[in-house]
């Protein structure tokens, strides 16, 4: 006698697997998105700091940590049928959990991202435009004539302000006639939005800088503060962001009178 045996598949198990089957490749589709978009953003980031010079380690973690997020959301996007639910659930934890805290933190100390509120940089930064600094620009460099910096004001520690340097350690500034001269010579500053109505002579103590801003008679600024210790110096500003017209580096303008 011979006895045989078959397998059902019953309505609703094939509709549940049919089911699972649907969400699963709706996931992959969502982490393919995600995975792109890491990418592009990982990118931009990748072109902006290497076009600005931001090459710290910091900034190279920010990179390296985006293509491990790109690199897991696509290998999900591949894998999620085929592997474990656990080890999927894992490696969201990695990229949804683990990795955000210090990607969080190396993006606060290498960058800052600050959005320009009134006049006083002209046409260079305009009002309501957002800009990329450099946290970590003097670490080893010294400031330069031309770079435009943010800082805070030494009468007014809780106050950040945005302005260009003009005077470095050492030098005289002079404004007379609309000009600005270091050590007597004049420099040309194709920058600025007027003249400089005012005049005046500063000498720039040694580990001190002379600033101002672009829209030279509505900019308060060392013509009426004074000079700017070194340790006020915050970040260097290297990048527009927003709007999207104005995107890309800042140039460096540095003078050599």
């Amino acid at each position: 006698m011979t006895i045989s045996t078959s397998s059902t598949t019953t309505p609703n198990s094939t509709k549940q697997s049919g089911v699972i089957g649907c969400l699963l490749t709706i996931l992959a589709i969502v982490f393919a998105i995600l995975g792109i978009y890491d990418l592009v953003f990982g990118s931009i980031f990748a072109y902006i700091f290497s076009s600005a010079r931001m090459l710290s380690p910091a900034t190279i973690a920010i990179v390296v940590i985006s293509a491990i997020d790109c690199f897991i959301y696509f290998f999900l996007a591949v894998r999620i049928k085929r592997q474990h639910w656990l080890i999927s659930l894992v490696m969201l934890a990695v990229i949804w959990l683990a990795l955000p805290l210090p990607l969080r933190f190396l993006i606060n100390t290498a960058t800052a991202r600050v959005r320009i509120d009134g006049f006083a940089m002209g046409a260079t930064l305009p009002n309501g435009s957002y800009v990329l600094a450099d946290r970590q620009a003097y670490q080893h460099d010294d400031p330069q004539r031309g770079d435009i910096i943010i800082f805070r004001i030494p009468s007014s520690p809780n106050s950040d302000l945005l302005k260009r340097i003009i005077g470095l350690p050492g030098e005289v500034v002079t404004i007379n006639q609309g000009e600005v001269l270091i050590n007597g010579t004049p420099i040309n500053e194709p920058y600025i939005s007027e003249r400089p109505a005012y005049k005046g002579e500063w000498k720039v103590p040694e580990g001190q800088y002379f600033v101002l801003g672009d829209n030279r008679n509505d900019s308060k600024d060392s013509h009426q503060w004074g000079t700017l210790p070194h340790e006020n110096i915050l970040a260097k500003v290297v990048w527009i962001y927003f709007p999207l017209s104005s995107f890309g580096k800042i140039v460096d303008i540095n003078y050599v009178p």
